[in-house]
């Protein structure tokens, strides 16, 4: 029970950081001919693209990390899995803070509470006779 608990906070994490993800990747579309209709310096321009980009890149590799750990939770250790949940609610925290986006916050906060209570139900030691199967 306690292990499926587990693997459903993570999968609910992955999919939902996922979401984020796919937003910001769809918005940059609206980013590009925003940047383009304003008179910004050239460097300026780059590095917002840049980090946009490295925004949403960075939560579709966590996500990916979260599916991978739902699925083996000792292949990445608790405590880099606590400092990446602890790390979306900072990032919920600027997002309520500077873009006003309530979705991608919630989302965001959805994301790392989730993350917290499946590192509290992180499993111990799975013994591979007990354990139950890996769906394929």
């Amino acid at each position: 029970m306690r292990f499926a608990s587990f693997r459903y906070c993570m999968i609910i994490s992955a999919t939902a950081l996922g979401a984020v993800s796919a937003y910001y990747f769809f918005k940059y579309a609206f980013l590009n001919v925003a940047l383009n209709n304003n008179n910004l310096t050239p460097d300026l321009e780059s590095s917002i693209r840049a980090l946009w980009l490295a925004f949403a890149c960075q939560g579709a590799l966590v996500a990916v990390l979260y599916g991978i750990v739902a699925s083996r939770p000792h292949a990445v250790s608790r405590e880099v899995i606590v400092l990446l949940g602890l790390l979306h609610l900072v990032e919920s925290v600027l997002q309520f803070g500077f873009s006003g986006s309530k979705v991608v916050a919630g989302l965001l906060i959805f994301t790392a509470l989730f993350v917290l209570v499946g590192a509290l139900l992180w499993p111990k030691r799975i013994d591979p006779i007990s354990a139950p199967p890996v769906p394929r």
